[in-house]
């Protein structure tokens, strides 16, 4: 026969104190999403973020990007809303007095990163994305003391001019480039 484990109340009272600060703390320390950033997605998306709820359709993360150590926020698309087929779209704010500001509206993305070089106090970003198995593209963005702006675009490709397959990737600019 097996023995019942009893608790007495103040073990039960200072386990439920102890979960419940526990959950405040965690969910205290989660950014949310600038409502802001309704204004930055796509009019076509909007509609879609409204109806999932922003919160649904983004994960948020702070990055210190800033010299000065201030956490930015990246915010990235989750969701059928703001991803496709592996890419999702991403933005980068940063808290001002009133309110926040955009620094960057990426293109759809499977990652994003800091860079190592900085640019008037802030780190440069590489984005990856997708083209298909043996194309993926190269962004890098520098800050020019406002926003982003793309600094380069390069393509990946594991084919050589004729679409045959080589087994290291070749590095050609992108169709899109970047603002001088």
């Amino acid at each position: 026969m097996r023995g019942k484990i009893t608790l007495s109340p103040g073990c039960l009272i200072f386990t439920a104190i102890l979960v419940s600060f526990l959950s405040t703390v965690a969910v205290g320390q989660r950014p949310k999403a600038p409502k802001a950033l309704l204004d930055a997605i796509d009019p076509d998306d909007r509609s879609c973020v409204t109806q999932e709820g922003l919160d649904k359709s983004v994960t948020v993360q702070p990055v210190r990007l800033a010299n000065d150590g201030s956490r930015q926020l990246l915010i990235r698309g989750a969701g059928l809303c703001l991803c496709g087929a592996q890419n999702c779209g991403f933005w980068i704010y940063r808290k001002r007095v009133d309110g926040y500001q955009l620094l960057l509206k990426g293109a759809g993305s499977i990652t994003v990163k800091a860079a190592r070089q900085t640019n008037k106090g802030y780190r440069d970003i590489t984005s990856q994305s997708h083209a298909s198995a043996i194309e993926t593209i190269v962004r890098t963005y520098r800050f020019d003391g406002q926003q982003y702006q793309l600094q380069r675009c390069l393509v990946r490709a594991y084919y050589d001019e004729q679409g045959g397959p080589i087994k290291t990737p070749r590095y050609h600019p992108c169709e899109e480039q970047p603002k001088s």
